[in-house]
């Protein structure tokens, strides 16, 4: 059976059962699933909290390191008793492994699910929503194999993705997350003109109570929009916080990634930003041990977290993709990877405690994003710091924090009297 026809059968199988999911890795697959299951609602399917309680499984796949791609198939085996349904990025790139492992898996094609969800435009109420506004990618990182599966960037209609905006705010979303492969490639692609900036104003000009949260924005797409996107960011339903994946502090490392800028030019991102918004909130990723990577790389990396200061530090050990130009590199012993990666990570946790620790006694405000669980609350405030308050405080609800300590991984507060 080719793909187009699983593709079409697996569309099919959701029409009045009940369906379970799972997705793994970044916000853009949680917003596929979001679309798959509005599409399931659609044709008569209800969802179920648990696989048990379903007659089909849907599995949202991520590939981005190899651990994560092994995981998916003890997945997949594990429902080998149910009907399964399968998209996301493993399918794109080893669709007959997929089969081998469960035969009778049904697959969706990603693009399919945007094609087909336009005839339904539904949206789920909620406290957070995903809002896509562009797939694919136009970078050439040599270790990255999820361009191959999601292919060049395409950047969506502005008016579909102001319209769906508001659909969302309609329904109750308090967080919009802006995403895509490279969110600030937004554009790039259009002859128009419009990048991202105008898409922020756009989206700031719904009227109701949210806030916008911009997702992976990467250096070289960003630094020449950067003036602009300052800009756009001043209009207070924009949180003051910027994911920017450098990757490495060394330019040997960064040229030998494919990444199209230096670590100077990150470095002069984050200074501009903080020249602007002092208080901005800056994430960043590194991936520990890449292929060639020396030990004064390595320290340049962890040099250079010290002197930026990130707010959040995502570090993964390099994984080797096969059929990626890195492939042909040669790989460093585990053990070395391990190293490095402590190393940042330790570099990472005492920039966290000092930057928190400036944060105690200070009175913030915050709006309430998500219920952690019974009896407390996540508020966010301008920079979208994590401040978790032991109350019941409705979703949405603007407070005055004082910060009273910190858990490292985010801050502990108290409604302030007033």
């Amino acid at each position: 059976m080719d793909s187009t026809a699983l593709t079409a059968a697996a569309l099919d199988r959701l029409r009045n059962i009940r369906l379970y999911a799972e997705t793994y890795g970044c916000t853009y697959n949680f917003g596929d699933t979001e679309k798959v299951i509005e599409i399931a609602r659609s044709q008569g399917c209800t969802i179920t909290d648990t696989a048990e309680d379903a007659d089909a499984v849907l599995i949202n796949t991520c590939i981005v390191v190899a651990r994560t791609e092994e995981h998916m198939y003890e997945r997949m085996r594990l429902f080998a008793g149910k009907t399964l349904i399968v998209t996301g990025c493993l399918p794109g790139i080893s669709a007959d492994r997929v089969l081998s492992v469960h035969p009778d898996a049904y697959i969706i094609d990603p693009d399919l699910i945007h094609s087909c969800y336009r005839e339904v435009g539904t949206v789920r109420a909620g406290d957070h929503a995903v809002l896509q506004i562009a797939k694919g990618c136009n970078g050439h990182c040599t270790y990255c194999i999820t361009r191959f599966a999601r292919g060049k960037l395409v950047s969506f209609p502005l008016e579909d993705i102001v319209e769906q905006a508001q659909e969302f705010v309609k329904a109750g979303a308090a967080e919009i997350q802006v995403t895509a492969q490279d969110v600030s490639s937004w554009g790039m692609d259009r002859t128009d003109g419009l990048r991202l900036p105008d898409l922020l104003r756009a989206l700031t000009k719904i009227p109701g109570e949210f806030h916008i949260r911009i997702g992976m924005a990467n250096p070289d797409t960003l630094l020449p929009i950067l003036d602009d996107f300052l800009d756009a960011v001043a209009d207070p339903k924009i949180f003051l916080f910027l994911h920017v994946p450098v990757q490495s502090g060394s330019d040997a490392v960064l040229k030998a990634m494919g990444r199209r800028y230096t670590a100077a030019q990150y470095e002069e991102i984050c200074r501009r930003a903080r020249e602007r918004y002092p208080d901005i909130r800056i994430s960043t990723d590194y991936i520990a041990g890449f292929s060639g990577e020396t030990a004064e790389d390595g320290e340049a990396s962890v040099a250079q977290i010290l002197a930026t200061r990130p707010g959040k530090v995502n570090i993964t050990r390099f994984s080797v993709r096969p059929g990626t130009p890195a492939a042909k590199m040669k790989n460093l012993p585990e053990p070395v990877k391990k190293e490095r990666s402590r190393a940042l990570t330790n570099a990472a946790n005492a920039v966290y405690d000092a930057n928190n620790e400036a944060w105690i006694g200070k009175t913030v405000d915050a709006v309430v994003t998500e219920v952690v669980r019974a009896g407390s609350v996540t508020a966010r405030d301008r920079t979208y710091q994590n401040i978790v308050i032991l109350s019941e405080i409705p979703l949405g609800t603007r407070v005055r924090v004082t910060i009273t300590g910190h858990r490292r991984h985010y801050l502990v507060g108290i409604v302030a009297l007033e």
